[in-house]
């Protein structure tokens, strides 16, 4: 009762408290255009002067991170999309473009680990205000992943944050050693030519830009779609005549049996269609780089 009193005390102390004193530490959040692997990203706010006991996440991928790395204990915070069984019982602050500001700050963090983006901007923007302009500051780590190389980079990131920098620099390199693997077995096979699908109804495929594309790439395939978006809604006409190999069905909330609806599409007639366990490949951390190896599998049934 007592640590709830005080972080309602703290969040009354901060909502009193002009916002104006931490428009420059929120200021620092504004996407930078740089990468986590090139050095994009920012720390809003102190860095704490111990490691963190109190970690505040704000996407499922960082999450995934955190546990990868040991640290599960230290968490007292999460999404409401945060799926894996170790945070289960981990009070929830919000969504991944909502979280909630004064949830937050009710639970007395010394981190907040954060992924940019732009939608969840201006609520993590007033984080870092409530933050500063409290009585027990602390910092908002915002870390840009927008590349495979970005995912990682941020185990190395994390651990620091965490204090744990040995074991973050060791979940990075066992990770790319993963996707090096991967490349290196695809290098030698034929690149098949693959419609990434994320979407049936509508059907939304991954584009340029977007993590599967990477992916594709990497697991020894070409993907099919073009233009400059990451992910667009595809007329169905098009991914006709476009005539993929392969479609990678990346929906797994949808229905297996309702890719029939897209038989228009002769690879899925004649049933070269990769189904997906689940979304790793479309979350960005250890599950994604892992998730890489059923990629390949599909792509390349031929390789032992």
């Amino acid at each position: 009762m007592r640590a709830v009193a005080a972080g309602c005390a703290a969040l009354a102390l901060a909502l009193a408290a002009p916002a104006a004193r931490a428009g420059g530490v929120a200021d620092l959040l504004r996407p930078s255009g740089r990468g986590a692997a090139e050095g994009g990203t920012v720390w809003a706010g102190p860095r704490p002067s111990a490691p963190p006991r109190r970690v505040v996440v704000l996407a499922p991928s960082l999450t995934d991170v955190v546990l990868a790395l040991g640290l599960g204990d230290r968490l007292v915070g999460v999404t409401q999309l945060d799926d894996a069984p170790e945070v289960r019982h981990v009070p929830r602050v919000g969504g991944f473009i909502d979280p909630n500001p004064e949830a937050i700050l009710g639970l007395r963090p010394d981190l907040v680990l954060w992924i940019s983006d732009g939608g969840a901007l201006a609520a993590v923007r007033r984080v870092a205000e409530l933050s500063q302009a409290s009585s027990r500051p602390f910092p908002v780590v915002a870390i840009p992943v927008v590349s495979v190389a970005d995912v990682l980079a941020t185990p190395r990131i994390v651990g620091e944050a965490l204090g744990a920098p040995a074991a973050g620099a060791r979940l990075s390199a066992e990770l790319a050693a993963e996707v090096e693997r991967v490349r290196a077995r695809a290098a030698s096979l034929p690149r098949r030519r693959a419609l990434f699908l994320v979407g049936r109804e509508p059907l939304v495929v991954a584009g340029p830009g977007s993590f599967p594309d990477e992916l594709l790439r990497i697991a020894g395939a070409v993907n099919v779609v073009g233009g400059s978006r990451p992910w667009p809604v595809f007329p169905l006409e098009r991914a006709v005549a476009l005539d993929p190999e392969v479609v990678v069905d990346g929906a797994p909330q949808e229905p297996a049996e309702g890719i029939v609806r897209l038989s228009a599409i002769p690879a899925v007639r004649r049933g070269a269609v990769v189904r997906l366990p689940d979304d790793a490949l479309l979350r960005p951390g250890p599950r994604m780089i892992r998730g890489l190896e059923t990629l390949f599998r599909g792509l390349h049934p031929e390789a032992r």
